[in-house]
């Protein structure tokens, strides 16, 4: 994993060269810093200036790809004429129109089943966060007492454990997050292969910037297709070729990609 900026002279050459550029990013930990309460969490107004800049200049099309429920991650950025995806891109909003993975529609009673008998369970963890998205849950245990955590856990795991074993659920692990999923082959790399595909096989050079580990499955796409995959964090194992510091750095690098002169 190389440190973006220290390779951005043959990278410059490489965007120069591109047609379209599918620029696409998370949100949290990404164009954001993670906050302890994801109601918290408001995207700077420098950052959002860059993305309404840069998605009114040709070769760019932007893309926020975020875990977050569509309508919350469109509010959050506020910025018309994005594409966004919702629910690590089970629904996506392109061009004026709302695509919902249709596999994913069948297993919505099942996560709100799921997300009672968990409210029903959480008064005595203070802190825990259940964020209900449709599609999918998270539990957020970041600010949950240490000494409790253990017993959080246990509750959790014996709520979803049969619809595991059933394989009726998915469960992936974020940062200080569990995360319930519909059991389905779709996830933020295939949601960017499939942007990919509506612009034309082959047209667009693709940009993928995240932070968690489900944009592991964007980095992986997003390499096969010969594309730049950027981790904010530098993590030995990342599927990532290229890696930034933290958000500020993300931050200059938006800056870098909006004043690229064709």
């Amino acid at each position: 994993m190389q440190y973006f900026f220290n390779t951005w002279g043959s990278l410059e050459k490489k965007l120069l060269r591109a047609r379209h550029i599918l620029l696409c990013a998370d949100f949290d930990g990404t164009i954001t810093p993670i906050k302890p309460r994801p109601k918290e969490a408001k995207l700077g107004e420098g950052i959002r200036l860059l993305l309404r800049k840069i998605s009114k200049r040709r070769p760019f099309i932007v893309g926020i790809i975020s875990g977050r429920a569509l309508k919350d991650i469109e509010e959050k950025v506020g910025v018309k004429g994005l594409i966004f995806a919702g629910n690590h891109g089970l629904e996506i909003a392109y061009k004026k129109k709302n695509f919902i993975y249709p596999a994913a529609k069948r297993y919505v009673p099942l996560i709100s089943q799921i997300a009672r008998s968990l409210k029903k369970r959480l008064a005595p963890f203070s802190g825990a966060i259940l964020e209900e998205k449709n599609l999918s849950l998270s539990l957020h245990y970041r600010l949950v007492k240490r000494e409790k955590l253990p017993r959080l856990k246990e509750i959790f795991f014996r709520i979803i454990r049969p619809y595991l074993a059933a394989q009726k659920i998915k469960l992936t692990y974020g940062k200080k997050v569990w995360e319930v999923r519909p059991p389905i082959e779709w996830d933020k790399g295939r949601a960017v292969l499939w942007l990919t595909q509506r612009l034309g096989p082959g047209r667009a050079f693709t940009i993928y910037i995240g932070d968690d580990a489900t944009d592991e499955d964007a980095f992986r796409a997003v390499n096969k297709i010969g594309g730049i995959s950027i981790r904010v964090g530098r993590k030995r194992g990342s599927s990532a070729r290229y890696y930034l510091r933290n958000t500020k750095d993300a931050q200059r690098f938006f800056r870098r990609i909006g004043s690229l002169k064709k």
